[in-house]
């Protein structure tokens, strides 16, 4: 397998990476590989889970459904 050295890694970054390697029990390499294929793995979207979260999320802060009705009447406001 090819390796990787990283250099320069801040002190903050490195104890940050070090805190969650060990809360997760994983060796330090571990965690990285684990970060860096979550936030570059190519994971496909089912747009049946993104729209229920994006309900859930709607109900929790309480925000109306978008409606032609309010997009026009924020369109119009203020015009005389």
């Amino acid at each position: 397998m090819p390796a990787i050295t990283l250099k320069n890694i801040p002190h903050d970054l490195y104890d940050q990476i070090k805190k969650s390697a060990s809360m997760n029990y994983r060796s330090i390499n571990g965690e990285i590989l684990y970060r860096l294929y979550h936030s570059l793995g190519n994971k496909p979207i089912d747009p049946d889970l993104l729209l229920k979260r994006i309900d859930k999320l709607q109900k929790k802060i309480n925000i109306p459904k978008l409606t032609d009705d309010i997009i026009e009447q924020a369109r119009t406001q203020g015009r005389p």
